[in-house]
């Protein structure tokens, strides 16, 4: 009856430390995102395409090679949240829209930080033309970014890109030809 009772115990021991693990593993999963991790993850995809395959082995970005019934879509917001996602933030909220990330945690600010989000043309009800990833600030002013759907006008050739240097003032851009209303920072 004992050793029952003492296999019974270790079980149920095991059963909760099976548990507890998962929990553990995501709680220091975002805890110790940095944004050293969101330059390197929008670095490793660099010139990659909609629906090339990503740096962690899957097809694209979110939905940017079928959000277009199928087809590629405008994916910048698609590269840029699953570049988030990869480095470890919480990405809820945002969808294949530029225009989400005005609306996605403490809103937009005026000053950029590495692994924050450039938004351009957002009209401050959910529309933007552009979203980017900060991946340089520089001691000038300039700052340097990564984005999807770049280089062309076609998603399904486009490519994910490195712009810059350019300035990070927020205002028209000469560099983008688009106004930079803000940035973004992710959250854990």
């Amino acid at each position: 009856m004992t050793s029952r009772k003492t296999r019974h115990a270790i079980v149920r021991n095991m059963v909760a430390a099976a548990l507890a693990v998962p929990a553990l593993m995501l709680a220091s999963g975002t805890a110790s995102a940095t944004t050293d991790d969101i330059v390197r993850v929008a670095n490793a995809n660099l010139d990659h395409h909609a629906c090339d395959t990503n740096s962690v082995g899957g097809q694209g970005y979110n939905s940017s090679c079928t959000g277009a019934g199928g087809s590629p879509e405008n994916w910048c917001a698609d590269f840029a949240a699953w570049v988030w996602a990869q480095a470890g933030y919480n990405v809820n909220g945002l969808t294949p829209a530029a225009g989400s990330f005005g609306q996605y945690g403490a809103g937009l600010h005026p000053d950029p930080h590495v692994g924050d989000a450039v938004v351009f043309n957002y009209n401050g009800s959910g529309q933007a033309d552009h979203v980017a990833i900060v991946t340089a600030v520089n001691g000038d002013g300039t700052i340097e970014s990564i984005g999807g759907n770049e280089v062309s006008n076609d998603p399904a050739s486009a490519s994910a890109h490195h712009d810059g240097p350019y300035s990070g003032a927020v205002g028209d851009s000469s560099y983008w030809h688009m106004s930079i209303s803000g940035y973004v920072s992710p959250t854990n």
